[in-house]
């Protein structure tokens, strides 16, 4: 492939088989969609183009406009990368639970970086980090707060790409997605196209134990890129069958399972997924083919995740013993049925 610029490398990801959770003898398939492999490191950089191309036709966004948008890490990452590529200014707003990576990764491409340090009634940093955005964008002259919790453009590019490629891959036959809820865009646009396409695949939404993008109360969590204080805009609960909510330890201990088996270094939301995905397979005894979206690598999350002193600091230290990490019981919360009723 011979590429012209930065944006025509997004997207065409592949599915890998995660041996170490399939099954041949019952004839269960999990394939996980490896977004780490965009340009950008992220399933983000897809919304991110996506909103771009729509701020074109709706504010007539040229070169020397300024972006400013509020991310967790990998949105931020993937607009320094575009507008850099673009020749647009770049400020991206985030908090102290950032990795230092992400926020070296902006700085990289030329963006600008402002930090949010006191966080809102909830303890989460999300709320402030969206006002501070929306605050710049209507202080600065040419200047447009993409705001991805609420940009039904983030929908589209999955609904018109990422969903398209996992039904093309495994010729439609597909009986299960299971993708996590951070603004909820990857996961909507994903399962909207193969709910279109056939209506009896089940869908199942992830995401931390204290998020409330699917409902309950909100408590901090240490998994970044997932899950949120509030229910955003983009979150489609009509394309969602089930929802899995899972703990820092289970999706922390995915992760470092799946780097010592499949040789996959991955973050912690496609921890979760994974995790999830293990939970709905642990119930199932007839064959099936189960696609898991996986967010994101897990290079930026090596100081964390795969740390094993940040761990012990977390009070996750039975992840940290030998080469494997210890079997413990799951303490992730699959939502009742009747209360996945009330929020799906």
């Amino acid at each position: 492939m011979l590429a012209n610029k930065i944006d025509q490398l997004i997207g065409g990801t592949p599915l890998i088989r995660l041996n170490c959770i399939s099954n041949d003898a019952k004839g269960i398939n999990v394939y996980g969609k490896l977004e780490s492999i965009n340009p950008g490191y992220s399933v983000k950089d897809r919304s991110a183009l996506q909103m771009i191309e729509q701020a074109r036709n709706d504010y007539k966004l040229q070169e020397g406009w300024t972006i400013v948008e509020s991310s967790s890490g990998n949105m931020g990452h993937a607009l320094a990368m575009l507008c850099a590529a673009y020749k647009f200014r770049f400020i991206c707003v985030l908090d102290p639970k950032t990795p230092k990576s992400n926020v070296s990764l902006v700085k990289a491409y030329g963006g600008e970086v402002e930090m949010v340090t006191v966080p809102d009634e909830n303890g989460s940093f999300q709320k402030k980090r969206i006002e501070l955005a929306r605050t710049i964008a209507k202080r600065l002259p040419n200047c447009v707060n993409l705001d991805q919790y609420n940009n039904p453009a983030a929908v589209d590019a999955h609904f018109k790409h990422t969903g398209p490629e996992i039904y093309s891959d495994v010729g439609g036959n597909i009986d299960v997605l299971i993708g996590s809820a951070s603004t909820g865009s990857h996961l909507s646009g994903t399962a909207k196209y193969l709910k279109t396409m056939n209506p009896r695949i089940h869908v199942i939404g992830v995401e931390p134990v204290g998020s409330v993008v699917f409902g309950g109360e909100f408590k901090p969590f240490l998994q970044n890129g997932t899950g949120l204080s509030f229910k955003p805009g983009n979150i489609r609960t009509e394309y969602v069958d089930e929802v899995v909510k899972v703990a820092d330890i289970d999706a922390f201990a995915a992760c470092r399972r799946i780097a010592r088996t499949e040789g996959l270094l991955l973050g912690g939301s496609s921890g979760s997924v994974i995790h999830a995905a293990q939970v709905y397979l642990s119930k199932v005894r007839s064959p099936c083919n189960v696609v898991v979206v996986l967010p994101d690598g897990g290079l930026k999350y090596i100081d964390t995740i795969y740390n094993d002193q940040w761990l012990i600091s977390n009070n996750l230290g039975s992840l940290v013993r030998g080469a494997e990490p210890v079997p413990h019981e799951s303490h992730s919360q699959p939502l009742p049925v009747e209360e996945q009723e009330s929020v799906v």
